[in-house]
């Protein structure tokens, strides 16, 4: 049986290297975003709503590269 819910948010947070503090702000922001339970949550939500957050920064970038060099 894999990590889900908080276990698995508290996995992900340990290893990610980042600031407690920032990933607790963007995961905050990440579920209630695309309406996750934190206490349920399952690693193919969780890769999901990853996926469409990051291709988001990543779009953001590129505008404000774009915007920036135009």
């Amino acid at each position: 049986m894999g990590l889900k819910g908080t276990n698995l948010i508290t996995e992900l947070r340990n290893n990610s290297g980042l600031d407690q503090d920032f990933f607790d702000s963007q995961m905050g922001t990440l579920i209630q975003s695309y309406s996750l339970n934190p206490d349920t949550l399952e690693i193919d939500q969780l890769r999901e709503a990853l996926a469409d957050y990051l291709q988001a920064l990543i779009l953001e970038e590129e505008a404000q590269a774009e915007a920036k060099y135009a």
